[in-house]
């Protein structure tokens, strides 16, 4: 089990950044966490680390936003799906088994099209700027980043 807590959104960055350097194409992160929590934040910061120019937006209405920088973002909330096989229109597979990075928010609201790589990281609020980041370290891929996330 790893925790954090952050205490501004400057640490939030620096976690972040430190995400960007840790991901490799093919990762594929969910972010769990109530409304503004801070999910799109943290993607936004691992866009600026990974030098993507563009500002990252929720995409809660595209479902799917793709962003390009040192390695491809592509960052999807399921927020406002109403029933999983939505997805089916969409070809997921290329998002949920990526040559970039992927990034979810809400993936709770299709757990079967979830792939078992992916690494839940939880974001709780503490208050409006502190926040408590966990990863619970249930597979492979989260045992691993834990790892490099301790060093």
């Amino acid at each position: 089990m790893y925790k954090k807590i952050i205490n501004n959104k400057n640490e939030m960055k620096d976690f972040g950044y430190r995400l960007a350097e840790i991901l490799k194409n093919g990762d594929v992160l969910s972010l769990v966490g109530g409304m503004g929590a801070g999910k799109t934040t943290l993607t936004q910061f691992i866009g600026e680390g990974l030098d993507i120019k563009e500002y990252i937006t929720s995409p809660t209405f595209s479902i799917v936003q793709s962003y390009q920088g040192k390695k491809e973002i592509n960052h999807i909330d399921l927020y406002r799906i109403e029933d999983a096989r939505e997805l089916e229109s969409i070809d997921m597979d290329q998002y949920l088994y990526p040559e970039g990075i992927t990034i979810i928010e809400w993936a709770s609201r299709a757990p079967e099209y979830m792939p078992r790589n992916k690494m839940d990281i939880f974001i709780d609020s503490i208050d409006e700027e502190k926040r408590e980041i966990r990863i619970e370290g249930k597979n492979n891929w989260e045992q691993k980043l834990i790892k490099e996330l301790e060093i």
